[in-house]
């Protein structure tokens, strides 16, 4: 009997799916196994992305979000094509990234058979439910258009976390009619709890010192949190994914400053804290949660994270922004507390001087580099944990971009390489060690390739510099960790960049300059102090 081709085929459905949800630009790579997805792209208008690893791909989808507000789209084929994006969905997972990664799957028929079959995974879809939020595999296309659809109503109405979408095979290339369309995503949002917020509004007016904590999940809410701020003369503390959601440059602010002792001790001498779409967890603090009993109110869209490492004498479950905005109804002005803060910030900025000292020079070049608005791709590296996060100053959340939770190497250039897609007229900057450089160094070529404007900066010292600082402090013979650098200036010449190799960091501002203005990559090395 010949196929049914009427109605719609598994891949035509998926992409279908994804233009109605109104993406802009996927990033993929095409094997074997997906091609009947790419099949269907073409005719979409639909972007499409080719990094160099899927690695770089997911990495460059998190900082497409992360820079843009765009959910990204990762399209990967069978076997390693998904085991290569584990780590940036891990990441995103980690801090709460919403991002889509579609692959094919083997046929119904050979699946869980151990049968030999090309790219036979184990159990592909279980691999990537134990990384994302959830890993759904189809069984129809018209199931596979809804499980697209039902992926981004997620992304809109709960915590954004990546997910995964398998479709077999046999399902890409079956045909039916997908019937109606999904309905959008719910507008009408859950009650908030009433005798929560008076609660919370009650705390707030007292006297004393309040202080706020604000992480990812506060971003949206910047105007309603500084109007609250300002309203009850709080302080602010964010972590470093919820940087500057208060601007960095307000009276109130006390900056990304969360891991650092003097803010922690702030928290527990504060007669209350707010702490706004955050887990409060060991990778913001670099330890344990202060103590922070019976003054701690929160706030989330996750229900499950108001008791989390520390819990709430207040919990309210809910959009920030929509939580914020009925606290604002409920609380009355108190006086600004503004001399108490110049002396805590005084003792944070030594603090974060103590371990950070060697990069103020730098920072305060990247910072005339960006000025307000520009958008740093950090990879996990000295210069950024100790140096931008602290020294750089934002009006805005959403200009650094950093791997908080997961801390994984070889994020920033293609993170970069995202968030200059997602802001093409905004100036993007990576910032990364010579260790992490190396991870996804590839990408360098899809920079290139795509005439991408992108300074990369790179202190290099030689290896894994944190690493062998932390073996020295344990009394650990140093192994591993220094490293042979190739030639970078070279390197990025041979990807189809350019480089530049410096003496000191007083060259660097020209060198900068000149890097926001040429059309493709360049990398920038500068010597590293100890190294």
């Amino acid at each position: 009997m010949a196929p049914d081709h009427t109605g719609v085929s598994g891949g035509e459905a998926v992409i279908r799916a994804l233009s109605e949800e109104g993406v802009e630009l996927v990033f993929g790579i095409p094997g074997t196994h997906n091609l009947p997805l790419y099949r269907h792209l073409g005719a979409t208008g639909i972007r499409h992305v080719t990094p160099r690893h899927e690695q770089g791909g997911g990495y460059a989808a998190d900082g497409y979000f992360r820079a843009g507000g765009r959910p990204g789209v990762l399209l990967v084929t069978t076997g390693p094509g998904v085991t290569n994006a584990a780590t940036p969905v891990a990441t995103a997972w980690a801090d709460s990234v919403p991002m889509l990664v579609i692959a094919p799957s083997l046929p119904t028929d050979v699946e869980g058979r151990d049968a030999g079959f090309l790219h036979q995974t184990k159990d592909q879809r279980g691999a990537m439910e134990s990384l994302a939020s959830s890993s759904h595999r189809a069984t129809s296309p018209a199931d596979a258009y809804r499980a697209v659809r039902d992926a981004f109503r997620r992304f809109a109405c709960e915590r954004p976390r990546p997910a995964h979408i398998e479709v077999p095979l046999d399902v890409l290339e079956a045909h039916e009619e997908l019937g109606d369309p999904a309905p959008p995503a719910s507008s009408i949002a859950p009650t908030l709890d009433a005798d929560a917020l008076e609660k919370a509004a009650a705390l707030l007016a007292q006297d004393g010192r309040i202080t706020f904590v604000l992480g990812g999940g506060a971003r949206h809410a910047q105007e309603s949190l500084t109007m609250l701020a300002e309203r009850i003369g709080a302080a602010v503390l964010t972590t470093v994914n919820g940087k500057a959601t208060v601007s960095e440059h307000h009276s109130l602010s006390l900056g990304a400053s969360l891991r650092l002792r003097s803010a922690q001790a702030w928290l527990t001498e504060s007669d209350v804290v707010l702490a706004v779409g955050t887990e409060l967890g060991e990778s913001d603090l670099w330890g344990p949660t202060p103590a922070l009993a019976g003054k701690l109110i929160r706030v989330d869209l996750d229900e499950a994270q108001l008791d989390k490492n520390a819990p709430a004498a207040v919990g309210i479950a809910g959009d920030s922004e929509r939580v914020v905005n009925a606290l604002l109804e409920l609380v009355s002005a108190r006086p600004h507390r503004s001399p108490e803060l110049h002396d805590v910030r005084k003792q944070l900025t030594d603090e974060a001087l103590g371990d950070g000292g060697d990069w103020v020079e730098l920072c305060a070049v990247l910072q005339r580099a960006l000025g307000d608005d520009g958008v740093l791709a950090a990879d996990s590296t000295m210069a950024t944990y100790y140096g931008a996060v602290h020294m750089l100053r934002f009006g805005a959340p959403g200009r650094l971009l950093y791997p908080t939770g997961y801390a994984t190497l070889g994020y920033g250039v293609p993170a970069g390489i995202g968030a200059k897609l997602a802001c093409p007229e905004t100036p993007v900057m990576v910032l990364s060690g010579d260790g992490g450089l190396m991870f996804t160094l590839a990408e360098l070529v899809t920079a290139a390739e795509l005439g991408l404007s992108l300074p990369i900066v790179v202190p290099n010292n030689g290896g894994y510099g944190e690493i062998r600082r932390q073996m020295r402090q344990a009394d650990i013979e140093p192994i591993g960790v220094d490293l042979a650098v190739p030639d970078l200036p070279a390197l990025a010449s041979a990807c189809g960049g350019r480089g530049k190799r410096l003496d000191r960091v007083a060259q660097l501002p020209a060198a900068l300059d000149g890097a926001l203005a040429h059309p493709g990559p360049t990398l920038i090395e500068l010597p590293c102090r100890g190294s």
